[in-house]
């Protein structure tokens, strides 16, 4: 009898065998000829997928209006390769299941009647049913990779060509949704390292940073992991800027990175800001202060003051680093007030920004007055952290199922004794300026330490620091540097 048939989206290839499931003729795809069970496997794809694999396919359904089709696909394979692998197919295929008891009885059968499983047609093997339900791929044709997945741990390669970002990214999603995610990255860590992602400058480049991050997390878990949320980090943010989290569960599992990690990137990503924004504000008010910050001593000296603090304003307010914006408040309706939003640009671009400040002089004679002098410095400083300290590190437990973890700049695991600075006398016991918070970072104190040779480059304390202090003028004390600086100095 010839009943409806199960379509699926598949590259383009022979026609595949099909075996008749009630009242259905769905599809056998055969991982392994001598395979002794099928997986019948329903792929549930919602009308709000988003990606397609092949990458045309979602076009022509859309064009032609049809509905995204869920596939009931039968995977031919070896139980004992399932559950050797998966911890998922060691369970269900155990005795405590009701699929389990089927197969040992099934396989109890087939040596009684000394029938090897390669000649044991597919239609007579024990049959497990699987409902793959959409909530992290959000990708119509995925059965093609669910396919790839069991070929990969039964040693064969991917039948996927050409195999893109995507297909890694739903092969790293499906691997961690069945167990498999050890077996993947065993056999394919090189290659996912070795795959080029194309990061390109808009809110495409953003996804693929994002799938990157994401197969990196699960199949590689080291150096090109760290790599890539920095890179994310210091990256434009485009997804924010059009429609926030509103519409994420519409979205693939990479639009809001699973473990803590999206949460982690945005919060270094503020703290990094927050970083690079205290250099303009308190050199803003120190200008705006009593205090003469001319460094010669001169009559003119507050004029000098004066004419950097315009030169200032004037250079941050054409970068719109900085807006000035009058008293009298605005109503919301008005259309030509622009309301002020979070930087949402790469960092690496605002800090070419403000390295493009001008030296700035009154006269032939106050040189070195101005901003460029104290800024640059302190950015240098800033770039040199992003670029040793700014990604996430992921540390691993012993077990095959154990999740990696990493420090969070957000809740940072409390130590038993706290952690004195390099820099503080061990014999002091007063380790606080009076009136200064404990959190406040100094760069005064790192500058002394860099100009003799001492390397203590430490995001952590910078980014997190409650306040800055980029006045590298103050004095600092040999009790304040230890003794070892003390002596040097």
């Amino acid at each position: 009898m010839v009943g409806r048939k199960c379509h699926a989206i598949v590259p383009s290839s022979p026609p595949l065998p099909t075996l008749e499931i009630d009242d259905k003729r769905c599809p056998l795809v055969e991982i392994k000829m001598d395979g002794d069970l099928i997986l019948d496997v329903s792929f549930r794809t919602g009308q709000d997928c988003s990606r397609s694999i092949p990458r045309d396919a979602l076009r022509l359904l859309r064009a032609d209006k049809i509905a995204f089709p869920s596939p009931r696909i039968l995977y031919r394979i070896k139980s004992g390769t399932l559950a050797k692998n998966s911890e998922y197919f060691r369970l269900l295929l155990s005795p405590q299941f009701s699929e389990g008891i089927a197969l040992a009885k099934r396989t109890e059968q087939l040596a009684e009647s000394q029938v090897q499983p390669a000649q044991v047609e597919a239609s007579k093997l024990p049959r497990i049913t699987i409902v793959d339900e959409d909530f992290t791929t959000k990708t119509v044709g995925r059965e093609n990779i669910f396919a790839d997945l069991l070929r990969i741990v039964h040693g064969q390669e991917p039948g996927t060509k050409p195999f893109t970002t995507q297909c890694w990214t739903v092969l790293a999603l499906m691997a961690d949704n069945y167990d498999l995610v050890s077996s993947i990255s065993s056999r394919y860590q090189k290659l996912v390292v070795r795959h080029k992602y194309v990061v390109t400058p808009d809110k495409a480049g953003e996804e693929i940073l994002r799938q990157k991050i994401l197969i990196l997390y699960h199949l590689e878990k080291g150096p090109h992991f760290s790599a890539a949320t920095r890179e994310k980090i210091k990256a434009a943010t485009y997804n924010e800027a059009t429609g926030g989290k509103s519409n994420l569960k519409l979205q693939g599992a990479w639009w809001d990175i699973p473990y803590g990690i999206e949460s982690e990137i945005s919060y270094r990503r503020i703290c990094v800001l927050r970083t690079i924004a205290s250099i303009q504000t308190q050199f803003l008010q120190l200008y705006s202060s009593r205090d003469i910050q001319c460094r010669l001593g001169y009559d003119s000296s507050p004029s000098c003051d004066s004419f950097q603090l315009g030169e200032m304003v004037k250079f941050l307010s054409r970068k719109n680093l900085i807006f000035l914006i009058s008293f009298l408040p605005e109503p919301p309706e008005d259309s030509n007030f622009n309301w002020l939003e979070a930087y949402t640009g790469e960092i690496d671009f605002l800090i070419e920004e403000l390295r493009q400040c001008p030296s700035y002089q009154l006269d032939r004679n106050h040189t070195h007055c101005g901003l460029r002098t104290r800024l640059l410095p302190a950015l240098d400083y800033i770039k040199t952290c992003m670029d040793t300290g700014l990604g996430i590190s992921l540390t691993h437990t012993r077990g095959a199922h154990s999740r990696s973890r990493f420090i969070s700049w957000q809740s940072p695991s409390p130590s038993t004794q706290p952690m004195r600075p390099t820099w503080i006398d061990t014999n002091s016991q007063d380790m606080s300026l009076p009136g200064d918070d404990s959190r406040c970072f100094r760069f005064a104190l790192v500058k002394s330490q860099l100009a003799l040779g001492v390397k203590n480059s430490n995001p952590v304390e910078l980014f997190t620091a409650q306040s800055w202090d980029w006045n590298i003028d103050c004095k600092i004390s040999n009790e304040r540097l230890g003794k070892a600086f003390g002596v040097m100095r």
